[in-house]
């Protein structure tokens, strides 16, 4: 494989075929790619889309070099909620859609970094909310098992895919990594995962890819890219099911105050967070939405508007004893 051939193909706008991403992916994320190289890619990846047989190719070389991490058996799926920026303008709601879910018993993962970059990262309030970050993938099992949530650092699922996203932040770049970490497929059948992108444009694409994947997602335009929506202006929302697609939410301004949320660092969120599930706080509507739209997509109800009906009850999130 020439690494010379391949950015050339990539930055003339050819994308890449299947093979070519799949052993691409390969030598990116072994860290068998020299750095200047590494470099080089991330950039070109970055500026020009692969195309969706390149990106299925990406995904099923990162996804074969997932540990093996295990779903609680149970009746519900695991929702997993990627976390690879920070917030900077809002506060981080992500742990808020977790610690929710937790309360009907859907099990839930968390991944993603550890640091914000100069904005508050979900690993910053899960810990003020007493959820700190595996050590080892038994770590994460166990903690699922017992407690229903765990925060596993994105070293944990591969530690060449935590190496591209520190390079990208050495380069200030943002782009095809996280699109495709928040990709990842930790569980298959028995996993719902939330799928983020960081701007409207990539909608359609990500769309197209998640279908091709199959299995059960819902796409939205993330909070600063994030896995939760915007509390004051409720995104497009997808619900993706075996390789189909159904808007399940339009956009909409929902009015709703900006005093009625906490200040964005991490110690205001965590305490907003914990009076919210002691139902002190109203809960922002697209958050519900989505909470919705997760509960029926794991599994909890067999139809959307009951979820919806569910979600809308004063009182609902109150954190089970």
């Amino acid at each position: 494989m020439s690494y010379a051939t391949l950015i050339r193909q990539i930055e003339a706008g050819e994308g890449l075929d299947y093979v070519e991403a799949r052993n691409l992916g390969a030598a990116l994320f072994d860290g068998g790619v020299p750095e200047l190289e590494t470099a080089a890619f991330l950039v070109a990846l970055n500026q020009h889309d692969p195309g969706l047989d390149g990106w299925l190719g990406l995904h099923a070389a990162l996804a074969e070099r997932v540990p093996e991490f295990v779903a609680p058996s149970g009746t519900y799926r695991t929702v997993v909620l990627p976390s690879y920026h920070g917030v900077r303008a809002h506060p981080h709601l992500t742990p808020l859609l977790a610690l929710l879910l937790r309360s009907f018993g859907v099990p839930v993962l968390i991944h993603g970094v550890l640091e914000g970059g100069g904005g508050t990262a979900a690993a910053y309030v899960l810990r003020e909310l007493g959820i700190l970050p595996s050590a080892t993938v038994a770590q994460v099992n166990a903690a699922l098992g017992e407690g229903g949530i765990a925060f596993a650092p994105v070293a944990l699922l591969n530690p060449g895919l935590a190496a591209l996203l520190a390079l990208r932040s050495r380069l200030g770049l943002d782009g095809w990594v996280t699109r495709l970490a928040a990709l990842v497929d930790v569980f298959g059948p028995s996993s719902m995962r939330v799928a983020p992108v960081a701007r409207e444009t990539e909608l359609a694409a990500m769309r197209e890819i998640l279908e091709a994947l199959g299995g059960q997602a819902l796409l939205l335009h993330g909070c600063e890219g994030e896995a939760f929506a915007d509390p004051l202006q409720r995104p497009d929302m997808w619900l993706i099911r075996d390789g189909r697609s159904l808007q399940v939410y339009e956009a909409q301004q929902t009015g709703v105050a900006d005093a009625a949320l906490p200040a964005t660092d991490a110690r205001a969120t965590g305490a907003w967070i914990g009076e919210a599930l002691r139902d002190a706080m109203p809960l922002p509507l697209p958050i519900r939405n989505q909470l919705a739209v997760c509960l029926y997509a794991a599994g909890y109800t067999d139809d959307l508007n009951q979820a919806r009906a569910i979600t809308a009850i004063k009182g609902f999130g109150r954190v089970a004893a």
